[in-house]
């Protein structure tokens, strides 16, 4: 109904999506190319995505292409992806009054025929575990 009420648990934030209002966390996930989880980051729902990716990098191997996707396009990170030498697989976000050009759209749909196998972590998360709402409350768990 759009509106929010108050929360016991004080790390959640509101944040809307679809046009709803939800309270809760964000999963900032890196997978294997098997769709395996490696590295988890959460944060309150509220958080941008484009703030959350070098946690995620820690470790990762030179030369390791990194896929993600239009959340985390953004100077910074492409620039971090350069200078720790991890070719760049993030999906390009259009702007207000600045649509995709044609090589860029090409490239996201390239690009998603390899972050499907994240997605599809998450539908797992959600299918078999029951990945809809956490146990406990707070962002240490």
């Amino acid at each position: 109904s759009g509106q929010t009420t108050l929360s016991k648990d004080k790390n959640a934030r509101w944040t809307k999506k679809n046009g709803l209002y939800k309270l809760g966390y964000k999963q900032h996930t890196r997978t294997d190319a098997e769709g395996y989880i490696e590295k988890l980051h959460i944060t309150p729902a509220n958080a941008h995505e484009c703030k959350h990716l070098s946690p995620l990098l820690e470790g990762l191997p030179e030369g390791t292409t990194v896929y993600a996707d239009k959340g985390y396009d953004s100077a910074e990170n492409r620039q971090h992806l350069e200078e720790h030498q991890l070719p760049d697989g993030i999906m390009r976000k259009a702007c207000r009054n600045r649509p995709l050009s044609e090589t860029q759209t090409k490239r996201n749909r390239y690009l998603s025929k390899t972050r499907y196998v994240v997605e599809q972590s998450f539908g797992t998360l959600h299918r078999k575990f029951r990945y809809a709402r956490a146990a406990y409350f707070g962002l240490i768990k």
